[in-house]
């Protein structure tokens, strides 16, 4: 429901002090002005947002990542640079362009790196390089893309007795089971009242196309009940529901800064920033198969998703149906291990606008329409809905979502397909 925390924080002395605390979060930069002036030899730099020169990425990861190539000092003709991409996770990344002019008398140009979803078991790596420099000017050293395996799956052997047990009966999960292939949608209601000044503001459909789901058998089937557990990317939903928490925010820009929110203090307590490169993956356990009806059943109560030692927690009582996913970040695992070092450190992050990971992506019921009570447009709200085709080794998923504050029931449409 909406509150007044729109206009609480949008007062004059917020936007003041979120304008002082910003300018205090990013990093300082020696300015080439004549009274800090580099005077060592000139070299090439290359550099991620955040200035380091390694990232770590998923591989699913389709994020482009962009690389400043930068000069130390600034010179009077044209520098012409040849780049190239070594090693063996290269032929899953592609750069923009191999040639790169940073014109006379300018410090820097931009080069981006793609990554395109690679199916791969170990850790794989790749260097970005100068080969050459028309001017012969030294290079400080590569830049480093390392690229985190897929996880694996491997059913115990009280699982596989279940899953031989399902197909005596005429179940066949192994059409099922593994890596599927992920298509499908969302459409996110975005926002009227309130101002996150960030791209989740607006209403917007946003593609699912390609990405890679773990299908597993869950650790809750039974012999009269498989169940299943989507373990990596739940629905193809890591980027689109990152995306969300960060608009919510470390990207937010009006509130997670505001007086009294503390964002910045997480933030700063656990290194985090708008360009700090950090995982999430999305987790969906017990989804009922019943074979019969060639459905599934996919809801709970949001509590029942939620991890124990999640700090934030609301009374079960309190907790709407939803579908029940859990969360697995690398922002959450850094603000665990602060708050148990300094269990003070929660009160911070209750104070930080938008921490709240479960209840912001899952904000209302969708057991039946709500949108009367919440006071959003109506007809946007859809019937949860998951069916499976054991032949095909397909499975498809229709449901509504309310996010926090957001104007009306956003809408997820997806299909799989097993990867033979």
């Amino acid at each position: 429901m909406k509150t007044s925390l729109y206009h609480r924080l949008r007062s004059i002395g917020a936007i003041g002090l979120f304008s002082l605390l910003l300018l205090s979060l990013l990093p300082s930069c020696a300015k080439d002005t004549p009274d800090n002036k580099y005077r060592g030899e000139n070299k090439i730099q290359l550099r991620l947002p955040d200035g380091s020169r390694s990232v770590l990425i998923a591989a699913t990861s389709t994020s482009p990542i962009k690389v400043t190539v930068r000069l130390t000092s600034r010179r009077t003709d044209a520098v012409t640079l040849q780049l190239n991409l070594t090693g063996e996770a290269a032929s899953s990344l592609t750069l923009s362009s191999k040639t790169l002019t940073i014109p006379a008398g300018q410090l820097e140009e931009e080069v981006v790196i793609t990554p395109s979803a690679k199916e791969v078991t170990t850790q794989q790596q790749a260097k970005l390089s100068v080969t050459s420099s028309a001017s012969g000017l030294m290079v400080e050293g590569d830049l480093t893309i390392t690229i985190s395996p897929f996880p694996v799956w491997t059913p115990t052997a009280a699982q596989q007795a279940l899953i031989d047990g399902y197909r005596a009966k005429g179940i066949d999960l192994s059409t099922i089971l593994g890596y599927h292939t992920v298509e499908g949608s969302v459409d996110w209601a975005g926002f009227t009242e309130y101002d996150y000044g960030t791209d989740i503001r607006s209403q917007a459909t946003w593609r699912i196309s390609g990405a890679t789901m773990l299908v597993e058998l869950s650790d809750r089937a039974t012999a009269d009940q498989p169940v299943l557990k989507f373990s990596y990317n739940a629905l193809g939903l890591n980027d689109i529901y990152k995306k969300l928490w960060d608009g919510y925010t470390v990207n937010n820009l009006n509130y997670f800064y505001a007086e009294g929110a503390s964002g910045l203090e997480v933030m700063k307590a656990i290194n985090w920033t708008q360009s700090s490169a950090e995982t999430f993956n999305v987790v969906l356990d017990n989804v009922r198969v019943h074979a019969s009806t060639g459905t599934l059943a996919f809801t709970g109560k949001r509590l029942s998703g939620m991890p124990a030692t999640y700090p934030l927690r609301e009374e079960e009582s309190d907790s709407p149906i939803v579908v029940p996913f859990t969360y697995e970040s690398s922002v959450w695992t850094r603000v665990m291990a602060k708050i148990a070092a300094e269990p003070t450190f929660k009160e911070t992050v209750e104070s930080a606008e938008g921490m709240e990971l479960y209840s912001i992506l899952s904000n209302t019921a969708i057991d039946e329409d709500h949108s009367a009570d919440i006071g959003a447009t109506e007809g946007h709200y859809v019937k949860p809905e998951g069916k499976i085709d054991l032949k095909k080794g397909t499975l498809s998923f229709t449901f509504p979502f309310h996010g926090y504050n957001s104007d009306y029931y956003s809408v997820v449409k997806v299909t799989s397909q097993q990867r033979k």
